[in-house]
């Protein structure tokens, strides 16, 4: 799905009336002091949070809340204060998973009659066996579910986004001039100035080759690979994206795709010789929260999304982690890392039906045969 990256108005982030400090949580007050952003922005708030009065009942009678996420659990437990303070009596047992742990695990135990979680975040290529289950609960219902664009949701209620994060190019600013930079990725190929090792992969193509092949279709994307491999000669690295971001800093290429661009802006705000840059059209990810449809704890899991699709939630994973926001009140470029390189340029939101496709399964084969083969610049690591 295409769309437009823009900045929103100023007044989403710093109006001059409604909320005051005095009436937030404490954290939510703090984030937005150090943020420096006027408290007018949780103005709303309170609708985003009213949920039936059987839900708040009954999450307190649970008593708690198992998630399964992709937080540090140090930031979690940062960016949760506020729901702790507004919902004293629901525990969030919260565990820090890996890819298995937080899908095919839950899945075989489902299969086996059990719910092991309430809640989980970033299922991604599991989704949709999630969704034959028929094991995800509807989040229509929530409050906060009309807080993300469209785009940013699933149809049939089984998904919210609750961050995006963008899958572009970090580059060595001691080795790379801006002018240098690809304005399109059919430039990124046919442009010598990435060739023969000078630009790094990871082998990572489901998170940005594959919205580029959904969006450009099937003959762009087997052209674009074939060239990416047997003209630009890349390094081919065994790191993944993370990893591989460090060593562009370390100046051991000069630029790498895909990276995470809080990893890049961390990197950034220390002052390394490290920017990053996004080619059009800006390949989008969307990190979903879901509801297991027999959580134990179902009244606890909704108060817990519903929070953290709202704006206050939204506030404290950025203060606390840098994760762009989806909330519709925060699309604006303060919230954006290098805003200068995606406002105003076509996006392509990665559709997860995608997953599993036969449109994936041919770009993962042209990828394969080209990695397999070795085609880079035999600097691989």
């Amino acid at each position: 799905m295409h769309r437009v990256l823009l900045a929103a108005a100023a007044s989403l982030v710093i109006g001059a009336t409604g909320a005051t400090a005095a009436d937030l949580p404490k954290a939510t007050a703090k984030a937005l002091a150090t943020l420096k952003l006027e408290p007018a922005l949780m103005d709303g708030l309170d609708a985003e949070l009213a949920v039936p009065k059987e839900w708040a009942d009954g999450a307190a009678k649970e008593g708690e809340v198992i998630i399964l996420g992709t937080w540090e659990p140090r930031q979690f437990g940062a960016m949760t204060a506020p729901f702790k303070e507004r919902y004293p009596k629901v525990n969030l047992k919260y565990s820090r998973a890996g890819t298995a742990a937080r899908g095919m695990n839950v899945l075989v135990a489902l299969g086996e009659g059990r719910a092991t979680a309430d809640v989980l975040t970033g299922i991604a290529d599991a989704t949709f066996q999630f969704i034959e289950m028929k094991a995800l609960a509807d989040l229509r219902e929530l409050p906060g579910f009309k807080n993300a664009p469209p785009e940013y949701v699933a149809e049939d209620g089984t998904w919210a986004s609750h961050k995006l994060s963008f899958r572009c190019m970090a580059y060595n600013t001691d080795k790379v001039k801006k002018a240098d930079l690809p304005a399109t990725w059919d430039d990124l190929v046919d442009s010598g100035r990435w060739h023969d090792g000078n630009l790094a992969l990871s082998n990572e193509p489901n998170s940005w080759l594959l919205p580029l092949w959904g969006a450009k279709g099937e003959k762009w994307g087997a052209d674009f690979t074939d060239k990416l491999f047997d003209k630009v000669k890349p390094q081919q690295r065994k790191e993944g994206m993370t990893a591989a971001t460090s060593l562009a800093v370390a100046g051991e290429f000069d630029a790498t795709v895909p990276s995470p661009e809080w990893v890049a802006t961390n990197y950034a705000k220390k002052g390394a010789p490290l920017s990053y840059h996004c080619p059009a059209p800006v390949p989008i990810t969307l990190s979903q929260i879901v509801m297991l449809e027999k959580a134990p704890h179902k009244n606890a899991a909704r108060l817990f999304i519903n929070w953290m699709l709202s704006r206050e939630g939204q506030l404290l994973q950025y203060s606390e982690s840098s994760a762009i926001p989806v909330h519709k009140a925060m699309q604006s470029d303060r919230f954006l890392p290098f805003p200068e390189t995606t406002i105003g340029k076509p996006t392509m939101v990665r559709d997860d039906r995608l997953l599993g496709s036969d449109m994936q399964k041919k770009m993962l084969a042209s990828w394969n045969s080209h990695w397999s083969a070795g085609k880079g610049s035999g600097k691989e690591e």
